[in-house]
């Protein structure tokens, strides 16, 4: 009891100093998610300067190839984050250029539209001017031949008629006159109204033309600055692509010379984009195509003279076999020991499964073959996956979800798109065709979409 009572506080203490050293270490490297896109930036290009100084010391002392590629490829990974945040900040310029020449155009609309309604509103407030004009001149004389006529009342008037008649007719010559005098003093007051309506209503466009003008001004400087930024954030785009390029360059190198020194073979760093996104549009629109079907076929598991799949399969739709869960074997029946596995590297998402050109390759579980494809260059030769294969399983994980297998870089493909296959059945020969350094066969997992974004670590799924 004493002994346990003694070892206590040590052991207390050593429990206080690791909980302070992780609330330290929380502290100090919180998450990415927690930073601003700036702070961000500054925590990767530390990262990069910290893998440039570990690529100095291995220079220095000579480490081999796989020390430096490690540290080559952690250097990448950083490099590819920084551009991803530079890509979002142009992308997010370009947008801010586009709402600025937006709003410019909808406002140099605005002021076409308000110079014509300021147009038209200046001819009525003339023709109003003009006939108020008009009307207050006759007005003025209605005035001034009442005031010439003197003191004589309109009783007086009446009263001097030689007759009846007479002076039912003055009565009415009378009554005719004041109508017209009122209807006179009428059209002048609507007339003062609607001229001084119009002034007020021209004074407000005559505002508003100014305020969309100002803006405009605004917006147009606004804009650019804007270009001007984006021009540079693009110029700073274009240079860490060149960056990373360059260092794509001194990886691939290193994996040449680790393959060639190992045996080992894989894939190079690849930096195309847009070929990638073409395969990830192909593989989804294959994926579409054959969604909750599976393909029924009697066919040939041996070589075709031309290199190609027999193309006399036949075919029947039935329903996708959800009864049973998938479990994978592996894919080179000669090999199971992964030689670079899932993240070995920056953007490799698969297993790769070294072997001796023209080794047979299976299928890892039952299915539809929903790709059996060659990627090739405009001068023929092969790029990418190479000669490559992507099966449908029936079967689905323990989650219900779909999934999908990829077989990369064969020198023969001996099963065509459609076609059903069994677990296990030979589906082609390996070979090096494509980004590959070597002879392997390259297996990809993806669920529960075909997209590039869902690819699985495949060792999870193997025996």
């Amino acid at each position: 009891m004493k002994l346990i009572s003694i070892l206590k506080k040590p052991i207390s203490v050593l429990l206080t100093f690791c909980f302070i050293f992780a609330l330290s270490e929380i502290s100090i490297y919180p998450a990415m998610a927690e930073f601003s896109p700036e702070e961000e930036k500054a925590v990767i290009e530390q990262k990069i300067k910290e893998a440039n100084n570990k690529l100095d010391e291995l220079d220095a002392e000579s480490a081999g190839a796989k020390e430096r590629l490690d540290a080559l490829n952690e250097k990448i990974d950083y490099l590819e984050q920084e551009m991803k945040l530079v890509d979002n900040d142009v992308e997010k310029g370009k947008a801010d250029v586009a709402s600025l020449q937006l709003d410019c155009e909808e406002n140099e609309k605005a002021i076409l539209t308000a110079e014509k309604d300021i147009e038209i509103l200046s001819e009525e407030l003339d023709s109003a001017t003009a006939q108020f004009d008009e009307n207050y001149e006759a007005y003025r004389q209605r005035l001034r031949a009442m005031y010439i006529s003197g003191d004589t009342s309109i009783v007086a008037f009446l009263l001097t008629s030689n007759d009846i008649s007479q002076l039912l007719t003055r009565l009415e010559m009378l009554r005719s006159v004041a109508k017209k005098d009122s209807e006179l003093l009428d059209n002048i007051q609507s007339e003062m109204e609607e001229i001084k309506a119009s002034k007020i209503e021209l004074t407000e466009r005559e505002a508003q033309l100014t305020a969309q003008r100002t803006a405009l001004l605004k917006n147009k400087e606004k804009l650019e600055k804007s270009i001007i930024s984006l021009e540079e954030k693009q110029n700073s785009l274009h240079e860490k692509k060149t960056n990373l390029s360059a260092e794509m360059v001194g990886a691939n190198t290193l994996i040449r010379k680790l393959s060639e020194e190992t045996g080992y073979y894989t894939e190079f760093l690849e930096d195309n984009q847009e070929n990638l996104d073409e395969i990830d549009k192909k593989l989804a629109a294959a994926a579409n195509k054959y969604a909750d079907t599976v393909v029924t076929t009697t066919t040939s598991t041996t070589a075709p003279s031309n290199n190609e799949a027999d193309p006399s399969t036949t075919v029947s739709t039935t329903k996708k076999n959800t009864n049973s869960y998938i479990h994978f074997t592996y894919p080179v029946p000669s090999q199971k020991m992964i030689t670079c596995g899932f993240y070995d590297y920056p953007n490799h998402n698969g297993c790769d499964f070294a072997c001796s050109l023209n080794s047979n390759v299976v299928a890892a579980e039952s299915g539809t073959v929903i790709i059996s494809d060659d990627l090739v260059n405009e001068d023929g030769s092969y790029r990418s996956y190479g000669r490559y294969i992507v099966i449908m399983h029936d079967k689905t994980t323990k989650s219900g979800d779909p999934v999908y297998t990829l077989y990369a870089h064969n020198a023969v493909r001996l099963v065509s798109e459609g076609q059903r296959v069994q677990k296990g059945q030979l589906i082609a020969y390996s070979g090096s065709t494509g980004n590959s350094s070597g002879p392997h066969c390259h297996f990809e997992v993806r669920t529960p979409t075909a997209s590039s974004a869902d690819r699985k670590n495949p060792a999870d799924y193997l025996p």
